[in-house]
């Protein structure tokens, strides 16, 4: 993402807050928590229990570039935007994206934040009543941010509504739709909502917080438990619970369910002819967990959402995932790759597919997914995947130096290609570089050169070399023996079946290509912003793997010292 992305999207997340307010600014009762607002049933959530020093997040924002006194040329390229947009919709959020970040323009302490009423560090809750969502959130001080507020919305030229329930206003954003976003202040707590459009006073108390649920996620400690048993940290976990949000869709128990239905005039989904097969679907797939096993600033962050499924699918899971020499290391400038078996894959799509033909599910609403592992098994049943199957089980692929050569970028690395059997792939691969099977590879042999006419004539020196269970492929490496130590890297036992790894001295690299990549919209100031990520990160990475509970898509960010 370049950094006129990265700040405009930063901007607008923060409009987003700010404009959650308005009404009211009583003290905050101190006997309720953010998870007193939250019904133990409410079908999904996400909250903090904890949150980090202020201090402490702000300086790493001042680090990150939010904070970093040259907001006004990032702001002249949204004022372009908005100059080049034809949408109405488009030029307001964009006018409001302008007035915030002229808003944050002076801010250059956390005094400077406080005095606008915000918190850099607030307790945070997103949750259902019932499937009406609602959003809310700690403020500083309520007057100030109000105060805040009207002059962001006055120098955008906006003018919400403003509605009144039980003595406490709220702005209703958008003028036209059966649904209304609504945006209040309440005990120091800014609130967004969706509601209809003419919402009662009753619904308008619970989701205001004026009326609490009787039981509340507080009175059931389910966020602890979650982040109990995923390893999560206290400082934002959330919740999807499959089972819950098609009973609230087919037999709405929550007032807020209701007048979401009526007010866009849709009868819940008529599911009584369906219970069986939800109740497979809700065992097999009970939901979707979401939290951070890490949280430091100042080290490493890691964020994780979780599949949750049943142990039969877990396992079947596993029986995909194939070691790669490599995978999941961080070595070079950047790596990717994958570990799958593909012959486990189409074998285990097929036995769902059978599974599905002899049980098939009952109701009308669910008959699309009768066919979908059939439709998912002719897919992979294609002639090239079947050539390929059992030959190739996985691939890593190493990034080692990114650098310019003759006015041209330039790159080397260390290709590895996982297999059941090298000789098959070496012949497999010959159909499209016929010079490697001509080398005649052996497993443990020496480092071989590839000479082909296909390669292009600025090409590095390829070598290639091969082991009992993988080939590896290496371009413009300083030692080609290095190849046989590629050969030979862990491989990683954490079932992992893809991941991503990108070092700091990436962005360094993308700078120093930079001025030779024919691009117009790469300006000076982007290239800069490489260097100071550079400086900034220590290295990122991405994963999908195997988890205890499921299926875990996974982030992890370490930054760099200072």
């Amino acid at each position: 993402m370049n950094r006129k992305t990265f700040l405009a999207a930063s901007v607008a997340l923060v409009s987003a807050g700010l404009l959650s307010g308005c009404g009211s600014s009583d003290e905050t009762p101190e006997s309720l928590s953010m998870l007193d607002y939250i019904p133990a049933d409410s079908p999904y959530f996400m909250a903090a229990r904890e949150t980090l020093p202020e201090q402490e997040v702000f300086d790493f924002y001042q680090r990150s570039m939010i904070f970093d006194g040259t907001l006004g040329e990032e702001l002249d390229t949204v004022r372009e935007m908005r100059e080049a947009s034809d949408s109405d919709e488009e030029r307001a959020l964009l006018s409001l994206v302008i007035a915030m970040g002229e808003e944050l323009e002076g801010v250059e302490t956390l005094d400077d934040l406080h005095a606008k009423g915000l918190s850099i560090s607030p307790k945070t809750a997103l949750y259902g009543l019932g499937m009406l969502p609602v959003l809310r959130f700690e403020l500083e001080d309520g007057v100030a941010f109000r105060e805040t507020l009207e002059r962001v919305l006055a120098r955008a030229e906006l003018e919400p509504q403003v509605a009144t329930t039980d003595g406490t206003d709220y702005w209703v954003l958008n003028p036209q739709g059966d649904l209304a976003v609504i945006l209040s202040i309440v005990d120091e707590q800014a609130v967004l909502a969706l509601v209809p459009r003419a919402p009662s006073d009753e619904l308008m108390a619970l989701v205001l917080g004026k009326t609490l649920p009787e039981n509340s996620l507080e009175d059931s400690g389910e966020l602890a438990e979650i982040e109990s048993r995923h390893g999560f940290t206290p400082y934002g976990t959330g919740q999807i619970h499959t089972a819950r949000v098609l009973d609230e869709l087919g037999s709405p128990s929550h007032a807020g369910t209701r007048a979401l239905m009526e007010a866009v005039d849709k009868k819940p989904l008529d599911l009584a002819t369906c219970q069986a097969d939800i109740d497979r679907i809700t065992a097999r797939l009970p939901g979707v967990a979401m939290g951070a096993r890490a949280y430091d600033l100042q080290g490493r962050s890691e964020f994780n959402v979780i599949l949750e499924t049943d142990d039969e699918i877990i396992n079947d899971l596993r029986r995909l995932v194939t070691p790669v020499p490599g995978l999941g290391e961080h070595n070079g400038l950047a790596s990717m790759g994958v570990g799958l078996s593909l012959p486990a894959l189409l074998e285990t799509v097929q036995l769902y597919a059978r599974q599905m033909r002899d049980n098939p599910f009952g109701c009308d609403e669910l008959q699309a997914l009768n066919t979908t592992w059939d439709d998912a098994n002719a897919m992979l049943s294609n002639p090239v995947a079947m050539m390929i199957a059992p030959s190739l089980s996985g691939i890593n692929l190493r990034l080692d130096r990114l650098y310019v050569e003759r006015g041209m970028p330039t790159a080397t690395g260390l290709m590895t290609l996982a297999s059941p059997n090298p000789m098959t792939l070496v012949q497999t691969a010959g159909s499209f570089l016929p010079e490697l099977a001509e080398l005649k590879l052996v497993p443990g042999g020496e480092a071989k050169r590839v000479e082909s006419f296909l390669l292009p004539p600025e090409t590095p020196d390829v070598y290639a070399a091969m082991s009992d269970s993988a080939l590896a492929v290496g371009v413009g490496l300083d030692n080609p023996s290095s190849l046989k130590e590629g050969l030979a890297a862990s491989e990683q036992s954490e079932d992992l079946l893809a991941h991503v790894f990108l070092s700091g001295d990436i962005y360094h690299a993308f700078a120093d290509i930079a001025p030779v990549v024919p691009d117009d919209q790469l300006s000076d100031t982007d290239i800069e912003t490489f260097r100071r990520y550079g400086d900034l990160y220590e290295l990122m990475e991405y994963w999908l793997k195997i988890d205890d509970a499921g299926l875990e898509i996974g982030f992890s960010v370490e930054m760099a010292e200072e």
